[in-house]
């Protein structure tokens, strides 16, 4: 719907406010409000989106903390032989067109 940068007028933004704060936290949307056809304020998001490094060490960081506390055989349910069992069972239904 909006991209980013997206410019909207002081009665769009007014009129579309909760909207237009659920794009900035959860799609890291920004906007650039006008009054009168000139650009006086800027919402950003208040948080800054994390870089891949960030990401991966705070997953190491999870990893080591759970490896201490109990000795796990699989990382999430996803990895789980039960799990698999499942998921092929329901590849094959829906194959045949079988959708529950």
């Amino acid at each position: 719907m909006y991209s980013m940068n997206t410019t909207l007028s002081a009665t769009e933004a007014r009129n579309r406010f909760f909207e237009l704060l659920d794009l900035a936290k959860y799609e890291r949307k920004e906007f650039i409000i006008e009054k009168d056809g000139v650009p006086v304020a800027k919402m950003i998001p208040a948080e800054k989106n994390k870089t891949p490094e960030e990401i991966d060490k705070i997953i190491a960081d999870m990893r080591r903390i759970f490896a201490k506390s109990k000795k796990r055989k699989y990382w999430s349910v996803i990895e789980t032989p039960a799990w698999k069992k499942k998921e092929k069972r329901y590849l094959e239904r829906l194959s045949k067109g079988i959708v529950d």
